[in-house]
Order: structure tokens, then sequence, then C-alpha cells
């Protein structure tokens, strides 16, 4: 192996290959082409699909989405966007209690978790507490 430096670049490798390296690096760098950054349009509530398609196709001016649209919905606003409206119907189970280990706590704690809840009367919360503390 032998190192030799070559405009400014130390390199080491066989004998037979620095010449190889050597013109591979008087050879000029290849400029860099930077990828021009797509911007999209901003979905707004209130907004249809139609609506943010023909915006889409105002700031793109090479590509144009034409495509005939049989969906009864592509014209109205998005109902995802609308407040008003939950996307998830959530009901919680009076029951549950958070096991040990998915609140990360510790053998003693969760003891005295149990002995608080026993104090306040709730067996049950007590029971679940010490049951998933000793899995």
């Amino acid at each position: 192996m032998i190192t030799f430096e070559h405009h400014g670049i130390t390199v080491k490798c066989k004998p037979e290959n620095a010449a190889t390296y050597r013109a591979a690096m008087d050879k000029p760098p290849k400029p860099r082409t930077v990828a021009e950054k797509r911007g999209y349009p901003i979905f707004k509530q209130g907004m249809s699909t139609a609506s943010y398609v023909s915006q889409f196709n105002g700031q793109f001016n090479g590509w144009q989405h034409k495509v005939a649209h049989d969906c009864p919905n592509y014209y109205n606003p998005a109902p995802m966007l609308d407040a008003t409206t939950p996307e998830v119907w959530e009901e919680l189970d009076p029951d549950w209690v958070p096991t040990a280990k998915a609140r990360k706590i510790t053998p003693k704690q969760a003891i005295v978790q149990a002995l608080d809840a026993l104090k306040a009367g709730d067996i049950d919360t007590a029971q679940c507490i010490l049951t998933e503390a000793l899995k």
C-alpha cells in the first residue's frame, strides 16, 4: 500500500492503482443539478376535491389532472376537515384501568396505588392494579 497526495486529497491504495486514482481526481467534478421542489396547494377547511384539483392545475401548468369524476362528493366540501363532525366516535369504558406496564410504574408504586384504591373502597381496581403489576 502506498499513500500519496493529489490536489489536497490523501489517497491510500495499491501501487498498481495509483495512476487510475490520479486520473480520476484530475477530472473536473460533475455539476450537481438541484431537483425542482414542488410546492402543493394547501387543502383548507370547506374546500372540495374539485377546488383543490383546480388550484393544483393552476399551479402546475405542465401537468393537468383531467379525469371525468362520477363521485357524488367530488364537488362537496370535505367532511374530514369539518370541526363540527368528529372523525372518530369514541366511547370511554368506565371499567378500564391502565396497566402498570402502560404507565411504566414500579411494583412498589403499583402496591401503593392498590392500597390507595383499597382505602377508597374500590376492591376491583386494586385487584386489577396488583394483577398487572405482577405480570
